[in-house]
């Protein structure tokens, strides 16, 4: 070793410059020469003795960097050199590779597929001009928040008159059926003006936009423009355009095919079929309909409306320009826009609105989702920065040996940072991958419940690459920077005498891997806190109900209108068919309604008592239409006055009664007694509507209150009339039977066959168990997959804190083994030895749980707007969350502390 010193001591100083690399090269050899001889000496073969040599030094390549570096090399042929050496260091050290390559992959994978969902919803442009869209708005000066939608003829004279739109368009959805097979589907198709596509400014893929004469009311034109699938599914057949789609048993000529991966006005999501605004009277059905009159009348008011603006016309000076044009359309039609105020506003990327609405919630959402995500990639970089630094004794000596040969601080620093870096780009291109597949998976599974398509993308844009290679980046600097600081310390004599083992002083076994340990286990403790509490709530909302019973309840949804029934025909094949239902065997009772509770659809109207002025203005309540004996076969008990009658459910003349249920009742008549008094339905702010709209009505029963959505903390206000005073076309058929659960599967047939007695035509949207239907809803869809994402990082959290446990407490266990077979050596049991790990790993464990506990108490608070049914503190997560970490990191030091006890002091001292 002496001679080694002097040797080094003579190497350390700077080399000259007129030195030649065959100098250099003879140098290098006498020094593996003299390392060689050192493992020699210690047991091994002469040529392990010079593998281990050239180990330790490493390389030839290794001295002569360090030497070129001194020199001045240009920093591109650095950065090469930088590069082969981290890739050499790659191939030498395969299986930490491997491993950072696979913990990297998981973090960003995880924050690539978060930051997908994100862009998508936030920053990926839309088709075309989308983007510089603004929404066209309407609203009575006098009632700030009284927005309405726009009638067709108001549309098009602002259209005609105006010097503020480069482009405007009109547009509305509806409900229709297309067969498939022997059934109906029921889908979205958006019915819009003939400058649709050109005010967004996207061309058609084939084909042709709708004509002038084809958007007119009345025109009743039976043409189509179609989605890009559809025309991809056909081949791209030229023969496409003039083929027909049946809409509403009615065919229609395919005129066009929208471009690919157009969703129109919004992100994300698209209807399979456009058609003209001419056909609005035989495909627009129900609520989409308002006052149920045609496109051409002008108290319609049943479109939405945007725009582009011209040419250095800003927002602020489009709205002075619009007063002028309010005021000529107050004049000129008084009784339709009285006190109404024309506005533009930015749009929402995600909704349509009759009134301004911006991305606010999905900003919030972004913000919440990103830090989730990001944690993980937080408690990947601890580990790795933990490895690194386990790695990286075992490198003390190549480093010594570079600054014993004259190399910078600065230049170590930066070749452990290239390498670092090499890593996370490998690792970052195998998230993308993991990320990319995550979200093909998420879109698979939520497709088959949307109404609408959903146009998602899970391929990588410039912006999802942008923000991958940017964690790539911030993870090497997270895990490498403190490893590559500590490691190119310089500390050359004490490094060149170490033989590779852990400098960490016995005082000082909680140092810097313990600290990260520690705060991999908090991080993972506040993400398993909100994954949990997700996960609580997603199973809360699973087996809950809206206040009645599932058992025995069977659901079919009707809708006369896709076979183009009209109100008559309509009305006479439902109540035939409820008829049939209530004499079939097995059947208790059969009723239906307009809306399901927990379904994805639900109708609204303000609901005042006559006479009277409430300081809060009317209330709002859910506006079904029921049958006679729907309470009965839901199984719910009429509180006080009677169910709807047969004559009432039955007769087209309107019966001017009502149901109320107790939220409502508590509301309107906080002291009095409901029955027998009168309510009426508000005005809106969308048009006068039908005369009978706002008539009283008698309250002729109370009914106990039913929650709408599976959010809902408490029952909201219903109010219910009869079916025969109000027509909808799509209904829902309730079916109570006798027996269990195999009953309901059974007579899931005789229902059907029932209803194809009656009418083979009648469009069965829908033929499932109660159950069934609850367990597929889309808002039930999102919480689960929320609880099952959020709890797959508080899993992955979980398991990189435990393999940093483990490999902690396997590595200072390793360093330690002289110190533990001395121990034993003077009389230590396997028991002593075990103990003394485990103490020190719970230690840790403890550390991270002091630090974690607050901090995910805290979180929880925050999330306290997004969870419902569950206290943020809910005493089954904050238990069992610490418990599963506990355990996990106790199992994780156990493995280590139980090789401890198996390590024998003569082995021990030998191997020193």
């Amino acid at each position: 070793m002496a001679r080694l010193r002097m040797l080094l001591a003579r190497l350390g100083g700077v080399f000259p410059s007129r030195r030649r690399d065959e100098e250099l090269d003879e140098e290098v050899r006498a020094h593996l020469d003299l390392l060689a001889d050192e493992h020699q000496r210690r047991g091994l073969s002469r040529a392990d003795a010079e593998r281990a040599a050239r180990r330790d030094f490493g390389g030839v390549a290794l001295v002569k960097e360090s030497y070129r570096d001194q020199r001045g090399v240009p920093s591109l042929e650095t950065l090469a050199q930088d590069v082969r050496y981290g890739i050499r260091m790659w191939r030498r050290a395969p299986g930490f590779s491997a491993v950072v390559v696979a913990v990297l992959a998981i973090g960003i994978g995880a924050n690539t597929a978060m930051f997908t969902i994100v862009d998508a919803l936030l920053f990926r442009a839309m088709p075309g001009r989308a983007d510089e869209l603004v929404g066209l708005y309407s609203h009575d000066q006098t009632k700030p928040d009284s927005y309405r939608a726009f009638s067709y003829p108001n549309y098009a004279d602002i259209r005609g008159g105006n010097d503020v739109f480069d482009g405007l368009l009109a547009h509305t959805f509806a409900l229709v059926g297309l067969p498939v097979d022997d059934v109906t589907r029921r889908v979205f198709v958006e019915v819009v003006s003939s400058d649709f596509f050109s005010t967004i400014g996207v061309p058609l893929a084939a084909g042709r936009a709708f004509t002038l004469e084809e958007e007119q009311p009345g025109a009743n034109a039976a043409v189509a423009i179609v989605g890009y699938p559809r025309w991809k599914d056909a081949g791209f057949n030229p023969a496409f355009i003039g083929s027909t789609v049946r809409v509403n048993a009615r065919d229609f000529t395919v005129v066009g095919v929208a471009p690919e991966g157009f969703t129109g006005t919004t992100a994300l999501i698209t209807p399979e079929l456009w058609l003209p605004l001419g056909v609005f009277e035989t495909v627009v059905n129900d609520v989409f309909r308002n006052n149920g009159t045609g496109l051409g009348n002008r108290s319609n008011a049943s479109l939405n409306v945007s725009g582009r603006l011209k040419p250095g016309v800003s927002v602020a000076a489009a709205n002075a320009r619009l007063q002028l044009l309010s005021k000529r359309l107050d004049e000129a039609y008084p009784a339709e826009n009285r006190h109404q105020l024309l506005t533009v506003s930015p749009m929402s990327r995600v909704s349509i609105s009759t009134e301004p609405s911006d991305d606010s919630g999905l900003a919030v959402f972004s913000a919440v989702l990103m830090p989730l995500s990001g944690a993980v990639l937080f408690i990947a970089c601890l580990n790795i920065a933990n490895m690194s630094l386990a790695r990286g004794s075992a490198r003390r000596k190549e480093m010594a040996i570079r600054l014993a040969l004259g190399g910078g601080r600065r230049r170590l620093v930066r070749q452990l940072l290239t390498e670092n870096l090499l890593l996370a780009f490998a690792g970052a291109t195998a998230g993308l991958l993991l990320g990319s597949w995550s979200m093909r998976l998420i879109v698979a599974s939520m497709s088959p419940i949307l109404p609408l398509k959903l146009q998602f993308d899970a391929s990588p844009n410039v912006n999802v690459l942008i923000v991958t290679g940017a964690f790539a980046v911030l993870s090497t600097l997270v895990f490498g920077l403190a490893p590559a600081l500590k490691l190119s310390r310089p500390d050359v004599v004490t490094d060149l005498k170490d033989a590779g083992g852990d400098s960490t002083r016995p005082g000082r076994r909680f140092g810097a891997r313990g600290w990260l340990v520690a705060g991999q286990i908090a991080i993972s403790l506040v993400l398993m806190v909100a994954g949990g509490l997700f996960a609580r709530v997603a199973m809360k909302a699973g087996v809950g109900d809206p206040g009645f019973r599932y058992d025995g309840l069977l659901l079919a949804s009707v809708d006369p209108s896709l076979a183009a029934y009209d109100e008559s025909r309509g009305r006479a094949a439902i109540r035939a068919v409820l008829e049939r239902l209530r004499a079939t065997p097995g059947v208790e009772s059969a009723g239906m309604n307009s809306q399901i509770p927990f379904g994805e659809f639900h109708e609204g109207r303000p609901v005042e008592r006559p006479g009277r002025t409430e300081p809060n203005g009317p209330r709002s309540a859910t506006f079904t239409i029921v049958s006679a004996d729907y309470f009965k076969t839901l199984g719910l008990r009429v509180l006080r006055g009677r169910e709807f009658t047969r004559t009432e459910e039955e007769s087209p003349i309107p019966s001017r009664v009502a149901i109320i249920d107790e939220p409502l009742a508590r509301r309107l008549f906080p002291n009095e007694d409901p029955l027998g008094q009168s309510i009426r339905f508000a005005e809106r702010g969308d048009g006068p509507g039908k005369p009978d709209d706002h008539a009283p009505m008698e309250i002729v029963g109370v009914v106990p209150g039913l929650r709408d959505r599976v959010t809902d903390a408490a029952p909201e206000a219903h109010v219910y009339v009869p079916s025969g005073s109000t027509y909808r076309a799509a209904m829902n058929l309730y079916v109570r039977v006798h027996g269990a659960l195999a009953a309901e599967a059974e007579m899931l047939d005789d229902v059907r066959r029932a209803i194809r007695a009656v009418d083979p035509r009648l469009p069965v949207l829908d033929l499932i168990t109660l159950r069934g239907f609850h367990d597929r809803g889309l808002l039930l869809w999102g919480l689960r997959a929320a609880g099952r994402t959020l709890t797959a990082f508080g899993l992955l959290a979980l398991l990189l804190a435990a393999v940093g446990v483990y490999g902690v407490k396997s590595y200072l266990v390793s360093c330690r083994t002289r110190e533990i077979g001395i121990r034993m050596a003077l009389g230590a049991r396997p028991g002593d030895i075990l103990w003394l790990v485990l103490r020190e790993g719970a230690r840790t464990t403890t550390i991270g749980l002091l630090i974690g506990f607050p901090l995910a108490l805290g979180v929880a608070v925050l999330l306290r707007g997004a969870i419902f049914g569950v206290s943020p503190f809910d005493p089954a997560v904050i238990v069992l969350a610490p418990a599963i970490l506990v355990t996990a990191a106790a199992l994780a030091t156990y493995v280590p502390a139980r090789r401890a006890t198996r390590v024998t002091p003569l082995d021990a001292l030998r191997a020193e």
